[in-house]
């Protein structure tokens, strides 16, 4: 007998878990993950050698409180390494799950030679620089005996070959063999961190999952919910048919097998509910596990939310923003539940991460539904990589992908990229011509001043007018302060936090249901997500999605017989006018996007209803499309810690600002500013107070330092006030200047630099 070996401390029912229980344990709940996209056999094996470290003494050592920088990850990965000389190309995603187990991801080819040394005696470690659990052959070799002992069934059985696409570009080669490591590493960390408190909590695992996933019958509840509708809606006939068309349609497709799949249509055309109709039809075909549905921006998860939850009783919401408990905390890591709503950002920024808690969810994407929803968010600096990652989910992780939008963005004109997805609605052209609900004017012979669109507005009852940068907004809002009484004029930007943004909507969408006046003037945050529909719509000269998408907040629901008005313009104005910092690639991109729509327009009339003239636009857009060159050398590098650091949907360029929402504004979320302002003021911010105070944060600008500091201060972690290298990054206004976040215009400091815009 060589002794029991432990695989952590006593728990506090006086149990005490030995390495053998545990690893059984997680090679079995890692074995079923991995049965899911067909690697069973290899999630079983990372599952059965990933704590093979604590066969040592070191381990026990730390155990018993008398050593610490002990790292044991490592050592499963090395007597792999060594076990399956020969081989080893099949074991290489299996080994760098292992040795990142706790740390984070380590390309294979970096991890090879010190692996080497270490089984002939070296003890330093690759993770954080600690010392090695195991060193040497001999205690390699007592290691072994000891797992034979506990596993003398044990076998290797075999694995079958990852199998790459045919693309021949060697970084997508190497996305898709990173992203199979992660998934093996998902299964991995899954079942470790769940048997782990699984020994504290034998519920946990029941607890943390939300089964059955019951499509049948909500299937049957959004078609009574759809049979419904009709009788309440206050759109045109015309309209009510095209939308139950494709209610129909999306149905019909969703009896396909699974695969890649695009819906195109216009906007208010009901594709919230149809590609629901879809999702259910598809899983009930296919046996898919779940549904997630992907969206770019917050706004948009709120308003999906509200329609989803009348069909599903049971949805889960994971963004940045939302104000998670405990409970869903475990769900937000995890994803082992039917439906979830999530952001771009967390889904497609999750594929590409090193990290254990942030990869952690990921085999869940496995054989679900996923739909992308405003397919044309996807910023051009990562687009290639993650088309490319779309494809592979679909071929080898049983995924069933849909982006859609009303500005479907023609992918197959990226040089390098194979985009050949199925459209749901193939005759979708016709639904554009029968929409036609605006008829445009270009105004893009000469620039025009703000005073003179202030002026047009200031007799208009029901107008918007979307301007590109923020300090657009504020001149533009300000001259109409002049012209306009207050109760009609409105101002929609990331000026205002997310909780003020709401209100503004609301009293917006009152005034238009009871027929008063509503001028408004906005950024990009309304172009998507916000169901506002006016007579007339003015946007400065822009992208043609976003040109098209602010032509979806006119006329929406086809009341006026003569269609609405939408008036693009060039802004006369000094200096940058579109997004991004000079130099920027954002920058360049966005303002090429506005550039092209401005020539396009003087070799035949733009119809943004043509999906012929948008296919033109995107060809001409794509044609030299690439992704940044230091997300394309992480890629051929193998590099994950690179990868995750380059592969960025937001660039986070700003500070964020916890803002006092006025008394008038609101009086419960006055209140809770000042109770989460009493907090952090005393005690540091923490994540679960970040959540809190999410929907009372702004992105502010950059300014300069001195300046961030004279009107702000910034928030230390709790616990760690005297530490300035552990500054959160979240910033308060100093008490004696809460006045300049304003009731009409938000965050407005005195003499500010011009912001970036953005949103």
């Amino acid at each position: 007998m060589t002794g029991n070996y432990y695989a952590k401390s006593k728990l506090p029912d006086g149990s005490w878990p030995t390495v053998r229980e545990h690893l059984d344990a997680v090679a079995k709940l890692a074995k079923q993950y991995g049965e899911v996209f067909g690697r069973g056999e290899e999630a079983r094996i990372a599952g059965i050698f990933h704590d093979f470290g604590k066969y040592s003494d070191a381990f026990s050592e730390v155990l018993q409180g008398t050593r610490t920088g002990v790292d044991h990850a490592m050592c499963g990965a090395v007597f792999l390494l060594t076990y399956t000389r020969g081989k080893k190309r099949s074991y290489w995603p299996i080994i760098e799950a292992i040795n990142g187990h706790h740390s984070g991801l380590i390309a294979f080819d970096e991890l090879e030679h010190i692996f080497q040394e270490n089984f002939r005696g070296e003890s330093l470690s690759p993770n954080g620089g600690k010392t090695a659990a195991i060193a040497g052959e001999e205690a390699y070799a007592k290691a072994c005996r000891c797992f034979k002992e506990d596993f003398p069934q044990f076998s290797f059985l075999k694995l079958q070959r990852f199998n790459a696409s045919n693309n021949q570009n060697s970084e997508i080669h190497n996305m898709e063999t990173m992203l199979y490591t992660r998934m093996l590493f998902s299964c991995l960390v899954d079942a470790d961190y769940s048997i782990s408190a699984s020994d504290k909590d034998p519920q946990y695992l029941q607890e943390t999952e939300r089964i059955p996933f019951e499509a049948g019958v909500w299937l049957e509840k959004l078609l009574a919910y759809q049979g419904g509708l009709a009788g309440q809606s206050f759109a045109e006939p015309s309209l009510n048919r095209i939308r139950n068309e494709l209610f129909e349609q999306c149905g019909k497709m969703g009896e396909h097998e699974e695969g890649l799949f695009t819906l195109t249509a216009p906007t208010g055309t009901g594709k919230t509910l149809a590609l629901l109709h879809f999702a259910l039809r598809h899983c009930l075909r296919t046996g898919k596990r779940r549904i997630i549905v992907v969206l770019p921006f917050l706004t948009l998860a709120e308003q999906n939310t509200a329609v989803y939850a009348k069909i599903i009783p049971d949805i889960f919401i994971d963004h940045s923003q939302s104000n998670l408990g405990d409970d869903a905390r475990e769900f937000a890591s995890r994803w082992s539940v039917p439906f979830i709503i999530t952001t771009s950002v967390n889904f497609f920024e999750s594929l590409f991460a090193d990290r254990p808690a942030d990869c952690r969810k990921l085999h869940h994407i496995a054989d679900s539904v996923v739909i992308f929803d405003e397919a044309q968010s996807l910023p051009p600096e990562v687009t290639e990589t993650t088309l490319e990652a779309v494809n592979e989910l679909c071929r080898s992780y049983h995924c069933t992908m849909v982006f859609s939008s009303a500005t479907q963005p023609d992918f197959d004109a990226i040089p390098n990229v194979d985009w050949k997805p199925t459209e749901i609605m193939p005759d979708n052209p016709r639904l554009f011509a029968a929409l036609k609900r605006t008829r445009v004017e270009w105004r893009l012979q000469t620039p025009v001043p703000f005073t003179k669109i202030a002026g047009e507005m200031s007799g208009l009852p029901s107008v918007c007018v979307i301007v590109n940068l923020r300090k657009h907004a504020r001149k533009l809002f300000r001259q109409l302060k002049e012209l306009c009484s207050e109760e009609e004029l409105f101002f929609l930007t990331t000026d205002l936090c997310m909780a003020h943004r709401r209100i503004v909507v609301a009293e917006i969408t009152r005034r238009q249901k009871a027929g008063l006046p509503c001028r408004v003037v906005a950024t990009q945050c309304i172009e998507a997500g916000v169901d506002l529909d006016f007579d007339v719509m003015y946007r400065a000269l822009a992208p043609l999605d976003s040109i098209i998408q602010a032509a979806g907040r006119c006329n929406r629901n086809g009341r006026l017989a003569d269609g609405g008005c939408v008036v693009v313009f060039e802004p006369e104005e000094e200096g940058c006018l579109y997004p991004g910092s000079s130099g920027s690639r954002l920058g360049n991109w966005y303002e090429n996007a506005a550039v092209l729509v401005k020539r396009l327009c003087t070799k035949h009339p733009l119809d943004i209803d043509s999906p012929a003239h948008m296919k033109e636009y995107y060809q001409e857009l794509f044609a030299s499309q690439a992704d940044k060159k230091a997300l394309r050398r992480a890629l051929e590098l193998r590099d994950f810690a690179e990868t995750e650091k380059e592969y960025e949907l937001i660039s986070n360029k700003g500070m964020k600002v916890i803002v006092p929402i006025p008394r008038e504004v609101s009086k419960e979320e006055h209140k809770r500013y000042q109770e989460i302002a009493e907090d952090v003021r005393m005690y540091g911010i923490t994540p679960s107070l970040m959540q809190e105070a999410a929907q009372l944060t702004v992105t502010a600008p950059w300014y300069q330092q001195e300046k961030l500091e004279y009107y702000m201060e910034q928030l230390p972690y709790a616990g760690k006030r005297q530490l300035e290298s552990e500054q959160s990054g979240y910033y308060i206004l100093r008490r004696q200047y809460e006045q300049y976040y304003t009731k009409d215009m938000g965050l407005q400091l005195p003499d500010e630099i011009a912001g970036i815009g953005i949103w």
